[in-house]
């Protein structure tokens, strides 16, 4: 069976404007997360929509997940950590935002992933992010200064971050 590729929106469903959202149009075939209480960010309810598309899958699945979405992947990443064939994670939102503690999400994931993280997003710092990048045992892609790396922070179609899902993809590990 061929890998498929997951879209996994943070808050607001990342907007038509969002690299995410230029990313499936350009690549129709890709799969999105639907169906979401996109502006109630709840870690059971999000991360359930994610299990339910990782269980559906015939065989593995590239997760491409930005912000509240990112939590939401890994927390139904682990259950079906044998269905996931990378996981892209760009611009966490930092869980303790959300009072979910860090135990919850902590561990090594066990399956090829990279966190791209920005110095000045406001959604997590990037001392976090090295924090998040060592408990997950996974690449750290300094994006510099670059917001919380969606439309607002001008992102766009973000080709850097599609060259990036391509290395994860491909199994280079030359961020």
């Amino acid at each position: 069976m061929s890998d498929c590729t997951l879209i996994v929106p943070g808050m607001h469903n990342s907007g038509p404007e969002h690299w995410q959202s230029h990313w499936h149009r350009r690549f129709p075939h890709w799969q999105r997360i639907t169906e979401q209480r996109w502006s109630e960010p709840d870690l059971a309810s999000w991360s359930a929509r994610v299990a339910e598309s990782l269980a559906q899958a015939s065989g593995k699945v590239h997760i491409v997940a930005h912000s509240f979405g990112t939590l939401a992947s890994i927390a139904a990443a682990r259950h079906y950590a044998h269905k996931v064939a990378s996981l892209l994670i760009v611009a966490p939102a930092d869980p303790a935002n959300f009072q979910i503690p860090d135990e919850q999400l902590g561990g090594t994931l066990p399956f090829p992933a990279l966190l791209v993280a920005s110095r000045n997003d406001p959604w997590m710092s990037l001392e976090r992010a090295q924090h998040w990048s060592q408990q997950w045992q996974v690449p750290l892609f300094d994006a510099g200064e670059a917001g919380h790396i969606n439309a607002d922070s001008g992102h766009g179609a973000w080709p850097e971050g599609l060259a990036l899902l391509e290395q994860l993809q491909a199994g280079n590990a030359a961020y």
